[in-house]
């Protein structure tokens, strides 16, 4: 920038130090003006640029080559399929946890994705590295802000053609997160046994970033290009004990719901006396209590200690016939948020008649807040499981999901606080049928992580 040559005559000293702020702020918005605001912001904040806005310098295009262009500063993508591979210096092309964002804005019809942890090839689709989706209205149903082929957006865009929309990536160890202009879209954990059906390299690893050309008809654009290394950050599992006895269930199909995830360590605590598991607490270890039990007595000294477990901030996850626990235990109603009544009583001030079950029924249930941690991104979806009828609900129980099948109440599962204790509460879990459901494992294994504080 060409020096500012100012002259300036004062009268008196007030007036010189008004003019002095009125210069400097001047010159502050001419120093903006000289650079994007993004670039400041990567400054300030640890982001590092990945394209300089005038050359794809430090960026390699796979087969059809003149697919990718740039103009205005932009990357252009207009041509048959084409992968532009990131090749620079940053992160020697090579990221395993980061932020990564772009700017985009599609033309109607058009298709496209921004890959990471992938590496060059020179013809055909990435086969290393997951992709995440751009597609507003393109004939394909998977849409922008989904994970491609493993956790979609289906139908709906978040976002339209012909404006400027950011979709932002960040990947942590084994956690994925997308977002669209802030809101997200897919939050993600990879099982340690993933293998897609389909793409064998989409896994989480390391590599680099690819944006993609995907046919003649697909007009897009991408600018302010961005990551963001991240460090490892190594953390000791969540300890969750798992409280059975009282009832029967289908015991290896059950637990393969916790097995495969790398950030949660799982044991059986099967109550042969009941309520053993809190007799004594004093060298207690673990992070979450998922109750699975039916099991009815509990005596005065473990209801102290189970409350002094929650006092502590232990989390708990309370599933399916659980509800159906302690009855005698006033308390236990207020702690889980919900009652299985084996027989007619007073409760709240009215009289509460028996609570019904059937087995083997279809139901609809519906995510009513999407937004929590815990059902954060889900959609609606179907499962074969056992109805309750006629149950208790503290009415204050912060609601996740619901269904409207005529011989169950409304609540499927909910959130509430019991001293320190984050609590969720699923009623769904009767057998294989449940436990097979991938969104049943999902808020089941996110209610966990929830609950021991790793999920915000």
């Amino acid at each position: 920038m060409d020096a500012l040559k100012l002259i300036i005559v004062f009268k008196d000293k007030s007036q010189m130090t008004r003019n002095l702020v009125l210069i400097l702020a001047c010159v502050c918005v001419t120093l903006v003006g000289c650079q994007s605001v993004e670039h400041l912001y990567s400054q300030e904040k640890g982001w590092k640029n990945l394209f300089d806005g005038k050359t794809l310098n430090g960026w390699e295009a796979s087969e059809n080559k003149d697919t990718f262009s740039v103009r205005d500063g932009m990357i252009v993508v207009d041509g048959p399929r084409s992968h532009l591979y990131y090749v620079g210096t940053v992160g020697n092309a090579d990221f395993k946890n980061f932020e990564f964002k772009a700017d985009i804005m599609t033309k109607p019809g058009s298709n496209s994705g921004m890959y990471f942890h992938t590496e060059y090839q020179e013809t055909g689709w990435p086969d290393k590295g997951y992709e995440v989706q751009v597609n507003n209205t393109h004939k394909d149903a998977k849409k922008t802000g989904g994970l491609y082929s493993v956790m979609d957006v289906l139908n709906d865009s978040p976002v339209k053609d012909n404006e400027w929309f950011t979709q932002h990536i960040i990947v942590q160890d084994k956690r994925i997160i997308i977002k669209v202009n802030g809101k997200t879209t897919v939050d993600y954990f990879e099982p340690k046994s993933f293998s897609h059906t389909r793409f064998s390299g989409r896994k989480i690893s390391s590599g680099t970033f690819a944006l993609q050309g995907h046919d003649p008809k697909s007009v897009l654009y991408y600018k302010n290009i961005m990551v963001k290394p991240l460090p490892s950050k190594p953390k000791e599992p969540i300890k969750a004990v798992v409280v059975t006895g009282g009832h029967g269930f289908e015991h290896d199909p059950f637990f393969e719901v916790f097995a495969g995830y790398g950030d949660i360590e799982y044991v059986e605590a099967l109550q042969k006396d009941h309520s053993e598991i809190f007799e004594d607490i004093s060298d207690w270890d673990y992070d979450v209590i998922v109750l699975y039990n039916m099991t009815q007595k509990i005596s005065p000294q473990r209801r102290k200690n189970f409350i002094n477990l929650l006092n502590q901030g232990v989390g708990l996850v309370a599933l399916h016939h659980t509800m159906g626990a302690f009855q005698t235990w006033p308390e236990y109603y207020k702690i889980i948020g919900g009652k299985y009544y084996l027989k007619g009583s007073q409760q709240d001030n009215a009289q509460q008649p028996p609570s019904t079950y059937k087995h083997g029924m279809d139901m609809n249930i519906h995510a009513v807040d999407s937004e929590h941690p815990i059902t954060r991104c889900m959609s609606d979806f179907q499962i074969h499981d056992e109805v309750y009828k006629y149950c208790g609900h503290k009415e204050d129980n912060h609601l996740l999901l619901t269904t409207d099948h005529p011989d169950n109440d409304e609540p499927i599962a909910w959130v509430s606080r019991y001293g320190k204790a984050k609590v969720c509460t699923i009623q769904l879990g009767h057998d294989h049928y449940a436990y097979e459901n991938p969104n049943y494992r999902r808020i089941v294994t996110r209610a966990i992580r929830w609950t021991a504080g790793g999920l915000d």
